[in-house]
C-alpha cells in the first residue's frame, strides 16, 4: 500500500508540473519554477509543455526558463522551436537562452550556425549576442564562426559580448584569431575583456 502511494504521488507531481507551467491563471513565477523544475528532471513528456511555453507564455521569465528546460531535454526535435525563438521572441533572454539550448542537442548545427553568425549581426540586444558568441564557440567551425568572433572582438561596442567573442575564439582553438586575442589581452579598454583574451590566448599556446 506504502508503494502505491509513493507511485500515486509521483506521478500527481509530474502532471502538477505540466499544470502549473501552462496555468496562466498562477502567478508567473510560479509557472517558471515549473519550467525550472522540468529541467531538473527532463523527461520527452515534457517537451510539448516546453515548447507551448515558449512560444506563448506571456511572461518573458517563463518563457526563457522553458527554452532552458528544452535544452536539458536534448531532443532533436527541440532543434526547430528553439531556433524558431531565436528568430521571433521578443525577449533577448530567450533568444539568447534558446542559443544556448541549441548547442545540448545532438544535431547537425551548419544551419545553427549560419542562424547565430546572422542574429549577431542583427540582433541589437547585448544579453542575446553575448548567448550567440558563446554558443559559436561551442558549436561554430573555424571558418566560419572564428571570422565573425574576430570582428566582434576588435569591434563590437558592449565589453560583455567582447569577453564572451574572446572566451569563444578560445574554446574554437581558431589559431588565425592569435595576433587579435593577443591584442585584445594587452590594450583593450575594458578589464574583463583583457582578461578572457589572456585565458584564451593561453588555450591557444597549448595547441601551438
Amino acid at each position: 500500500m506504502r508503494y502505491i502511494v509513493k507511485y500515486i504521488m509521483f506521478w500527481k507531481k509530474k502532471k502538477d508540473l505540466v499544470e502549473k507551467l501552462l496555468d496562466r491563471d498562477l502567478e508567473y513565477k510560479e509557472r517558471s519554477q515549473a519550467a525550472l523544475d522540468i529541467s531538473n528532471r527532463p523527461e520527452i513528456k515534457y517537451f510539448e509543455p516546453l515548447v507551448e511555453a515558449m512560444e506563448n507564455d506571456p511572461e518573458p521569465a517563463v518563457r526563457m526558463n522553458a527554452a532552458f528546460a528544452l535544452g536539458e531535454l536534448r531532443m532533436k526535435d527541440g532543434k526547430k522551436p528553439l531556433m524558431k525563438a531565436i528568430k521571433e521572441d521578443g525577449s533577448e533572454w530567450v533568444r539568447g537562452h534558446a542559443a544556448s539550448s541549441l548547442t545540448k542537442l545532438s544535431i547537425d548545427f551548419n544551419d545553427v550556425e549560419d542562424l547565430l553568425i546572422e542574429m549577431l549581426d542583427k540582433d541589437r540586444d547585448a544579453g542575446a549576442r553575448r548567448h550567440y558568441a558563446h554558443s559559436l564557440g561551442m558549436i561554430g567551425s573555424d571558418k566560419k564562426s572564428g571570422l565573425i568572433l574576430m570582428s566582434i572582438l576588435q569591434n563590437d561596442l558592449d565589453p560583455g559580448v567582447r569577453a564572451d567573442a574572446a572566451e569563444a575564439l578560445g574554446i574554437l582553438g581558431y589559431q588565425e584569431s592569435y595576433e587579435v586575442i593577443t591584442n585584445a589581452s594587452k590594450n583593450d579598454i575594458d578589464g574583463d575583456v583583457r582578461r578572457q583574451a589572456m585565458v584564451a590566448k593561453r588555450k591557444l599556446d597549448l595547441e601551438r
